[in-house]
């Protein structure tokens, strides 16, 4: 793999800090596009004649997006840079949220899908890479606090969606609405207090071409294997639990306590692992999430939140370790970016599947007990997958 110069680092502590505090403002922007959806998706169901299967592409598009954007992830940068990179993210995710003030269609909530998930996107391609700029001495601890921020802008989508359509206007509105929260974030983005490093990227040709390596495209397949629960479980516990009754509030409520315990996941799982060998930690995080799944699947009315709680847990903490893991394989952040943004790109094609092919599920047999069990078995595929990771042969599988 070709060398690369270091990068300018912006040491003042002052500067990290106000750094954090946007890192948290940018995670609690990446998933309410998503999650918003999940307890008003009866009512669009019935307010846009669309099948299950249809919704469903509402939470598969955006991380469709995300995955194929980061396959050009390098010269995405290479052109934006990281300032003006997220500063673009930010601006499109807002208008695509801001469509959803029209009375929805079937088309137009597609597009709002496509064009919000395009600002996602940006946002996954770049903020890893700009982690390890500024954070390298705290990369576990730093990750973990990215992930865990996007894991409460999931909860707060699930749980203020319903709030917000009951207080509206037209109930709507209240899938729009996140697109205030998206403007006033790349407001303080713009505030001259942000002083983001510029990136020191290296010529194209001593770049890091990820696809040469096989290592690259084992931890793509990971990273889909680590995703697919997440993007699972968003689509469709809120209706899933509709079908036994339960009002859109408390579904959407039950959506947010996965989210907050992700939160709980993603802090404390990436701390503990202070080492490079991260595979203890995997193992209890995909679990844990097994666990959860396998009540949904046999015992859903037993203790729903206590389900919800483990798979929230096991998929909060095995996100950023995933993430870190793939980072912990090169020294440089550049290179180490490139890499993470390739992992992301044919992890998120392939997750993204995961929300159509339950959805069809659902479609065909007529309950979700098939696309919970399907969740058991891909974290039997990843616990195999974990052993390989040792930390030992990290730098000699990216040596030419």
């Amino acid at each position: 793999m070709p060398k690369t110069t270091k990068s300018n680092l912006n040491t003042s502590p002052k500067a990290l800090l106000f750094g954090l505090l946007l890192l948290v403002l940018l995670g609690l922007n990446l998933r309410p596009l998503l999650t918003s959806v999940g307890p008003l998706t009866d009512e669009l169901i019935n307010l846009t004649d669309a099948s299950y299967s249809s919704i469903s592409l509402l939470t598969t598009l955006p991380i469709l997006m995300i995955g194929l954007l980061a396959l050009f992830a390098g010269r995405l940068t290479m052109t934006l840079g990281y300032k003006r990179g997220i500063s673009f993210g930010l601006l499109i995710l807002a208008v695509g949220l801001a469509i959803r003030f029209y009375p929805p269609t079937t088309v137009l909530l597609l597009g709002s899908a496509l064009i919000g998930g395009f600002g996602i996107a940006l946002l996954h391609i770049i903020i890893p890479e700009l982690t390890k700029h500024q954070y390298r001495n705290r990369l576990g601890l730093v990750t973990g606090l990215w992930s865990a921020a996007l894991m409460g802008g999931a909860a707060l989508g699930a749980v203020l969606t319903p709030m917000l359509a009951d207080a509206l206007a037209e109930r709507y509105y209240a899938l729009a609405a996140w697109s205030i929260f998206a403007i006033l974030t790349l407001l303080v983005w713009l505030l001259p207090q942000n002083q983001v490093p510029a990136a020191d990227i290296p010529p194209r040709h001593l770049l890091l071409k990820a696809f040469k390596y096989p290592r690259a495209w084992f931890l793509g397949a990971y990273f889909a294997l680590v995703n697919a629960g997440y993007a699972g479980f968003i689509a469709w516990i809120a209706p899933f639990y509709g079908e036994f009754g339960w009002p859109a509030q408390q579904a959407g409520n039950l959506l947010a306590l996965f989210s907050l315990v992700q939160v709980a996941g993603a802090l404390i799982l990436p701390a503990l692992s202070r080492g490079y060998d991260r595979r203890l930690w995997l193992v209890i995080a995909v679990v844990t999430q097994m666990i959860g799944f396998a009540g949904l699947s046999f015992a859903p009315e037993v203790s729903p939140w206590l389900w919800s709680g483990l798979c929230g847990f096991g998929l909060g903490g095995a996100f950023p370790l995933c993430i870190v893991m793939a980072l912990d394989h090169l020294d440089n952040p550049v290179q180490a970016g490139r890499l993470v943004s390739f992992m992301q790109g044919i992890g998120f094609i392939f997750a993204s599947l995961m929300p159509l092919l339950t959805g069809w599920f659902r479609d065909m047999s007529g309950d979700y007990t098939l696309g919970w069990q399907l969740h058991i078995v891909v974290g039997v595929v990843i616990l195999l997958c974990t052993l390989r990771f040792n930390p030992a042969r990290y730098k000699q599988l990216f040596t030419d």
